[in-house]
C-alpha cells in the first residue's frame, strides 16, 4: 500500500503549457534519456534555472 506524503511535501499547484506535438515528442525523450517522468524532468529543469539566474 502507497504511503501519502506529509502535506508539506505534497504538490497541489498545476502549471499547463501548450507546445506543438513535436516539441512534446522532443521534451518526453529527453526526459526519458535522463530516466525521468516528464513533469519531473520540466520540474528540475525549471527550478534549477530559476535557481541559476535569481
Amino acid at each position: 500500500m502507497k504511503r501519502r506524503k506529509p502535506k508539506a511535501e505534497r504538490k497541489a499547484e498545476m502549471i499547463q503549457l501548450r507546445v506543438s506535438p513535436e516539441q512534446k515528442q522532443t521534451l518526453v525523450q529527453a526526459a526519458k534519456a535522463a530516466g525521468l517522468e516528464l513533469s519531473a524532468w520540466l520540474r528540475s529543469l525549471g527550478l534549477r534555472e530559476a535557481n541559476r539566474t535569481t
